[in-house]
């Protein structure tokens, strides 16, 4: 039989090695290749991309072969300090979030408005997530 404080290392050596396999399995870094970055991009995609609209945020999206994403924030949101979080908090969404999707697809975002929080674009990201899986899910039958 163990002694409580055995236990408690072998316990501990165990979540360690769960956790260090799990991290593993999971990859949710936000990569070189999972950004827009090129202004040719976004001015193919607005022009050539579908646009979906929420009340705080603009999703400009078109399908391909490997999600990625652009985030545009534009001073009516608010000074830089206030713009850089936001583009934070919509990369940590997508990177976080972007399995949801059914189909790959390149995707540009642009807040609408200052009053944002992470928890806004969050919801607001679902929404447009659910609703991109339901036309693909529609157009596939």
């Amino acid at each position: 039989m163990l002694k409580p404080v055995e236990e408690r290392e072998e316990r501990l050596l165990q979540l360690q090695f769960i956790k260090n396999n799990l991290q593993s399995s999971l990859n949710f870094t936000f990569k070189r290749q999972d950004k827009i970055r090129k202004s040719r991009e976004y001015s193919e995609l607005k022009a050539y991309g579908k646009v979906f609209r929420s009340k705080r945020l603009v999703f400009n999206y078109q399908q391909s072969e490997h999600s990625r994403l652009g985030v545009i924030v534009t001073k009516k949101v608010g000074n830089a300090v206030i713009r850089n979080r936001v583009k934070r908090w919509i990369r940590e969404v997508f990177r976080l979030h972007k399995e949801v999707f059914r189909s790959p697809l390149e995707l540009v975002i642009i807040p609408r408005s200052s009053d944002l929080s992470y928890n806004h674009i969050k919801r607001d990201f679902l929404f447009f997530a659910e609703k991109y899986n339901e036309k693909i899910y529609n157009n596939d039958n």
